[in-house]
């Protein structure tokens, strides 16, 4: 029996685990999706080992993005998972070879705008990950920032003298979080391939 994309993803999100893993199952298992990631990895560089990693991390992240509401439905659940891959393989080979470049040869029709879903959720998580290693303070004003608040409003908010003492203490904390990223090679890794990919 073929079941629906909206099955599958109601399935995924229900919170119950034999669900999930059964809609994963299944969805993985449809039209050997498995395969055309080995094809597709083996033709850029890799090995079926490296495919089969590529293809396991792809579901987890899948899963992830669907439980937490990332995918919007502007393309099919297939599609999706094919720009997760080929994500996943740019940042997989990075990590095995470093001086490695990888022209960005997956941008097709369709599938760039996906992608563009895939690069900005982890872009967030990767902010997030940063910005958790400052202090409370430069937490909450460099969010403030980042939800486009007026300088005046973040003065308001955080008891700053002025706008221009929030904005004095907004640069004073984007530095910081750039010394976060330097200390921190795996992030600075991830943000440059990040800006090179997207």
């Amino acid at each position: 029996m073929k079941y629906s994309e909206q099955q599958l993803i109601e399935a995924i999100q229900s919170g119950d685990s034999r669900k999930r893993d059964w809609a994963l199952y299944q969805f993985s298992n449809e039209d050997n999706l498995q395969g055309w990631v080995l094809r597709y990895v083996m033709e850029h560089g890799g090995s079926t080992e490296d495919g089969e990693d590529v293809f396991q991390e792809s579901l987890v992240i899948l899963d992830r993005n669907l439980r937490q509401g990332r995918f919007d439905g502007k393309s099919s659940l297939r599609t999706y998972f094919y720009a997760i891959a080929k994500w996943h393989w740019v940042t997989y080979r990075r990590k095995k070879d470093p001086v490695s470049e990888l022209k960005p040869e997956h941008h097709e029709g369709e599938v760039e705008g996906v992608e563009a879903q895939v690069f900005d959720g982890e872009l967030r998580d990767l902010l997030e990950t940063a910005i958790a290693k400052l202090d409370a303070r430069c937490q909450e004003l460099l969010r403030y920032y980042k939800l486009d608040y007026a300088l005046k409003e973040v003065a308001e908010l955080l008891g700053f003298s002025s706008p221009e003492m929030a904005k004095k203490q907004s640069y004073r904390c984007r530095e910081y979080l750039r010394a976060v990223f330097e200390k921190h090679p795996f992030l600075k890794q991830a943000l440059n391939q990040w800006r090179n990919d997207g």
